[in-house]
């Protein structure tokens, strides 16, 4: 077998467990769809999931943006990069507590007027999630860095499969046990990354806080998450403004996106996930016009898969969903779900775009660039909805693709200026 077949059966290794663990997620979100319907339950838990999800952005602020730093290090000294790690392990910790009794405290002073009770009553539990999501997240992270590809998935296929038997054996209409099935499950996911870690790689653990590159890691992973902070702003807005179209609605936009989601967990994330992690070593190397014609083959492979899934998906929604969830979907659900699905696909297109490069602005530190981009974003999309009172989901979707079309363009015409310099530095430094 000669090497280019061993890195397409590599690939399509990685591939299939991508293919698994969005297919176990599916199955978790079907089971679901097919337990509570579009209604309270299922409003619940999505809207938890995004208020975790964006509490998480504080967390990731103290160590996202620590995979170039990590390489760079690590090429000089192993045992400092692992010092490194330690260090941002301990920090995300601390965050993590403090934003848990953060709100343990406000919940107990202060009613969260915005919040039902049956949120509150799920928050209250599913917040301790914070902490072992985020964790799981590092350790995925240096995990792929080290080579580690297949961990990055088998986690996510662990906990979905602890949560379908969960709610397949266990859940009635009680919603809670979903809380605390994911964070007992996520717990035992992270027990098993740190043995690969600590064990298989034999990393060294410090109980330490402090390396001279720190303050440079704190600094941009803040400009990371600022960014995160600003994209997020959009699920705030789409939550709020398609709650107050009644319940149910908020899920059935829920499930539109996870259709797209499947898609994009399938044809892109494995293959900007691999890309990523050679991209950081071959730029700490400094070959960086690898690096691009890398970028060009990636992309050439996801534009083209994404769009015949999107197409594909598009058509058989009525069917997936019928035999999926059954009668728990009126015929206008799915006409819901279909036009929200098509509508939201130029959003994700964008986005497969872009990726692979805004991975490499990543690796090459441009973070006050990726801040203004996001904040760019966010500042379109809050003009565009200020002071408009919908009448039509579809227009909010509108303005959001619009918004995302003007990001993506920015991205992009930024990264081909860059590259314009580099070839004539090169071209100079030849002659």
């Amino acid at each position: 077998m000669n090497l280019f077949e061993r890195i397409l059966k590599r690939d399509m290794i990685y591939n299939l467990l991508s293919l698994f663990s969005v297919f176990a997620g599916f199955v978790f979100i079907v089971l679901l769809g097919r337990k509570f319907g579009a209604g309270k339950e299922s409003d619940v838990y999505f809207l938890s999931v995004v208020i975790i999800n964006y509490a998480g952005y504080f967390v990731q602020s103290v160590w996202e943006a620590f995979t170039p730093y990590y390489a760079e290090i690590k090429i000089k000294d192993k045992d400092k990069s692992h010092k490194l790690f330690s260090i941002l392990l301990n920090y995300l910790i601390l965050v993590s507590f403090l934003l848990i009794l953060l709100y343990y405290l406000f919940s107990k002073f202060i009613t969260f007027s915005f919040f039902s009770e049956e949120l509150e009553e799920f928050l209250n539990i599913f917040v301790l999630y914070l902490l072992f999501q985020n964790i799981l997240f590092l350790n995925k992270t240096i995990l792929n860095l080290e080579g580690f590809y297949a961990s990055f998935y088998l986690v996510d296929i662990f906990v979905f499969i602890v949560n379908i038997f969960v709610i397949l054996f266990f859940v009635q209409k009680n919603l809670l046990l979903i809380a605390y099935s994911t964070i007992v499950a996520t717990f035992i996911a992270n027990v098993w990354q740190f043995y690969l870690i600590f064990k298989k790689m034999k990393m060294k653990y410090f109980f330490s806080f402090y390396l001279p590159e720190i303050k440079n890691i704190l600094k941009n992973s803040f400009k990371l998450k600022l960014g995160s902070f600003f994209i997020g702003v959009k699920d705030i807005v789409i939550a709020s403004v398609l709650t107050s179209f009644g319940s149910g609605i908020y899920s059935l936009y829920s499930y539109a996106n996870k259709f797209l989601g499947v898609i994009l967990q399938i044809v892109n994330a494995p293959i900007v996930n691999i890309f990523a992690s050679k991209a950081t070593h071959l730029i700490a190397k400094g070959k960086f016009l690898e690096t691009l014609s890398f970028m060009r083959s990636v992309l050439s492979k996801t534009i083209f898969l994404y769009i015949l899934s999107a197409v594909f998906i598009y058509f058989s929604i009525p069917v997936i969903v019928g035999f999926l969830f059954s009668d728990k979907f009126t015929l206008q659900d799915v006409f819901i779900i279909q036009n929200i699905f098509f509508i939201m696909s130029f959003y994700y297109f964008c986005t497969v775009l872009y990726s692979p490069i805004g991975r490499v602005l990543t690796i090459m530190k441009k973070f006050n660039f990726l801040l203004f981009s996001d904040a760019l974003f966010t500042f379109i999309l809050v003009l565009l909805v200020r002071n408009i009172v919908f009448e039509k989901m579809e227009m909010l979707l509108y303005f959001l693709i619009v918004s995302h079309i003007v990001l993506s363009v920015v991205i992009i015409l930024y990264f081909m200026r860059i590259v314009e310099k580099f070839k004539k530095k090169r071209i100079v430094n030849y002659v």
